[in-house]
């Protein structure tokens, strides 16, 4: 094995040890700054993709006791006709998730005149293999439009949020729409999300041309964020990172509105918060929660912000200003 080979499997390894990691629950900021540091690097970042793709094929395969039934039904079969080595059962596997994967490629390439629409219901996260070889990643409550044709690949995310990855072709633009705002593509990385009117298009790699809907154009570099409100548009740099922290089963607020931070915790399955207090919500918070868990969410809060927390009758959490007693303000100054 030479040196190539080696730094390769190593790779892989660290890759699977981060899957791993990140699916185990509590994850530290600290653990994440330390992955984003890690994933930093392309072949890092190519190897977790692979993991990735690996692991949530054989977890869909996994699923359907009727496919590795047909598996090793045909493994006997095979071996009562020749002997042969016998194909491990985690490769058979993996063959049959690819197969599964080349329907997906060929089902798209049959209907791309006509266009597929992908979705996700609250709570519930996909990934979207395209025949070209782009990905997408759909957060939850997110519906995506792809239509492809031999002169152009067209999307439109009508709700929600995608982290699009593009194969590379300059001869075939690959465009995304949302409210109205153009994003062109040739090889990079972005993610795109609509809120309560609002366009937001990050830049994790490569390059991307954003046209507003007054015909204004801008090119993003990495780590910048253009969004769009009402006709005003406005850039900043941002941790790419972190706006994607999603696709790891994370959310992470910089500085962010509690009303917005709850509204983003609620499109995640989990125990609803309803903000009783709604001058409460322009104050800002900063954390890093696993997506889905509400009552940690809701007792960071009551700890950092003069806010508490009560249940109701529905089960629903509802946070409400805290009255402080004369001895607390005393206190406090």
């Amino acid at each position: 094995m030479d040196e190539e080979d080696f730094a390769a499997r190593q790779r892989g390894e660290d890759a699977a040890r981060w899957f791993a990691r990140l699916k185990t629950v509590p994850v530290s900021q600290g653990t994440l700054n330390d992955f984003f540091a890690w994933r930093r690097d392309p072949d890092n970042a190519k190897a977790f993709e692979e993991a990735e793709r690996f692991w949530s094929t054989a977890a869909k395969v996994g699923e359907r006791p009727a496919i590795l039934r047909a598996i090793e039904q045909a493994e006997a079969r095979s071996q009562t006709r020749r002997r042969a080595p016998r194909i491990p059962r985690a490769l058979a596997v993996l063959a049959i998730g690819c197969a599964g994967l080349l329907l997906v490629f060929a089902g798209i390439g049959a209907f791309s005149t006509k266009g597929e629409t992908f979705s996700t219901p609250p709570g519930e996260q996909r990934m979207i293999a395209l025949a070209d070889g782009s990905r997408l990643n759909l957060n939850v409550e997110t519906a995506v439009r792809v239509k492809y044709t031999a002169e152009a690949r067209q999307l439109e995310l009508r709700s929600g949020e995608a982290v699009f990855q593009v194969a590379h072709n300059r001869t075939r633009p690959f465009t995304v729409t949302a409210g109205g705002v153009t994003v062109t593509a040739t090889g990079t990385r972005f993610d795109v999300a609509l809120r309560a009117k609002t366009t937001f298009v990050t830049l994790i790699e490569g390059s991307v041309l954003v046209r507003a809907a007054d015909g204004k154009t801008i090119r993003l570099s990495p780590g910048e964020q253009w969004r769009s409100s009402a006709g005003v548009a406005t850039l900043e740099r941002v941790n790419a990172e972190a706006v994607t922290a999603w696709t790891q089963g994370r959310i992470i607020f910089d500085n962010a509105p509690l009303a917005d931070a709850v509204a983003e915790i609620n499109r995640h399955r989990g125990r609803q918060i309803v903000l009783d207090t709604p001058q409460l919500g322009a104050r800002r918070i900063s954390g890093s929660f696993e997506a889905g868990d509400s009552e940690s969410f809701a007792a960071a809060v009551s700890a950092l912000l003069p806010v508490e927390q009560t249940f109701d009758k529905a089960g629903r959490i509802r946070l409400s200003e805290r009255v402080t007693t004369q001895k607390e303000n005393d206190q406090s100054r």
